[in-house]
């Protein structure tokens, strides 16, 4: 593949993807409310958590497993996988659960971890699938991320507040039809790497996966300390961005001034502005300042939680924005410093490795 040519349309892959799994994150609530769960100490509130978390266990054990689960496969057949599980996740929740009227918990477990196997197979084997595509297009990819997760929790929690009202299981409907055209996007329009390339794997064995482990003086030397940041940054993004914050923001309208409040879709719509700006800042400045350790760029996403810990609705956007530049610079600093740092046959497990330690 030509190097010098910009693809933009790894940004249409991308972004589908992680729309989806801000549908998953964001859209939580509205998944509990159908159930009829309050947000208390029941025994069904802590069975739905357990249930929505299959998405995080789903998404660390695949992170690394893919290279076991799916040796068969290359890493650009797994990046049509991956995005094949999101849509099936997505119409799992809105067919089965809204649609169909069936509040089986065994459902939300289903559909969070398929959910989140995609996202932890897709997000390194696109990563691998462009690195021989240059820097610029892999830049643009991750910018997608910011963009994917704003369509839900901007564009989503907008159409679902006034005037729209449009009901949830339309937003899991979209996002399930832009993976299947992200998927056609994937398949004519970003080239193959070619078989002699350093990330091109056969489908057979595992014994690229051996080779790897056994020279890992090779890569893990030169990343696993950038991981670290990656550790940090994922806590806050789980806990505080969203996180929380549509629990604690969990009536049908936030007062966001004396005498004036929103509905809270549209709340969460303008809070989820800033996570957007956040994000797109800070992958952009990621490939445009000096390179500099990530773990820097944790005291941004500290003083974004400190903001959203002041549960002043006016400012959660401005926290949102916080946390979510340092997301964005800790992100593509990493998936710069990788493709400059580690030789390029070990490119795709050293991105493995740090989206599985982060």
């Amino acid at each position: 593949p030509d190097q010098d040519r910009v693809y933009w349309e790894a940004f249409f892959v991308a972004l589908p993807v992680f729309c989806g799994y801000a549908a998953l994150f964001g859209m939580q609530h509205h998944v509990k409310a159908k159930y009829g769960i309050k947000d208390d100490a029941s025994a069904a509130s802590y069975d739905f958590s357990f249930a929505i978390s299959m998405v995080y266990f789903g998404n660390l054990v695949i992170r690394f497993g893919h290279k076991v689960v799916f040796c068969w496969m290359t890493p650009r057949c797994r990046v049509f996988l991956a995005m094949g599980c999101m849509a099936c996740a997505m119409l799992m929740i809105a067919v089965l659960i809204f649609i169909l009227d069936s509040y089986d918990l065994r459902w939300v477990v289903a559909s969070y971890l398929i959910g989140g196997i995609s996202v932890g197979t897709f997000e390194a084997n696109i990563l691998g699938c462009l690195t021989s595509l240059g820097g610029r297009t892999k830049q643009i990819a991750i910018t997608a991320i910011p963009a994917g997760i704003a369509c839900v929790l901007i564009g989503g929690f907008f159409f679902m507040g006034p005037p729209v009202d449009l009901p949830a299981p339309f937003i899991y409907i979209a996002v399930a039809l832009l993976n299947f055209v992200g998927m056609i996007v994937m398949a004519v329009r970003i080239p193959d790497a070619a078989p002699d390339s350093p990330n091109f794997e056969f489908c057979a064995p595992l014994h690229k996966l051996a080779a790897d482990l056994r020279n890992y003086r090779k890569w893990l030397p030169q990343m696993w300390h950038f991981a670290i940041a990656s550790t940090i940054d994922m806590f806050m993004l789980s806990a505080f961005a969203p996180g929380m914050v549509p629990y604690v923001y969990d009536g049908a309208t936030v007062a966001i001034a004396p005498g004036v409040a929103l509905r809270t879709d549209s709340f969460m719509a303008i809070a989820n502005v800033g996570n957007m700006c956040g994000g797109f800042v800070g992958r952009w400045l990621s490939y445009r300042v000096q390179p500099r350790h990530p773990l820097l760029y944790c005291a941004c996403s500290v003083a974004g939680v400190a903001v959203l810990l002041s549960w002043v609705p006016v400012l959660a956007p401005f926290g949102m924005f916080f946390v979510l530049m340092g997301d964005g610079l800790i992100y593509g600093t990493i998936s710069r410093h990788i493709d400059a740092a580690v030789p390029q046959e070990f490119n795709l497990i050293a991105i493995s490795a740090w989206l599985f330690i982060g």
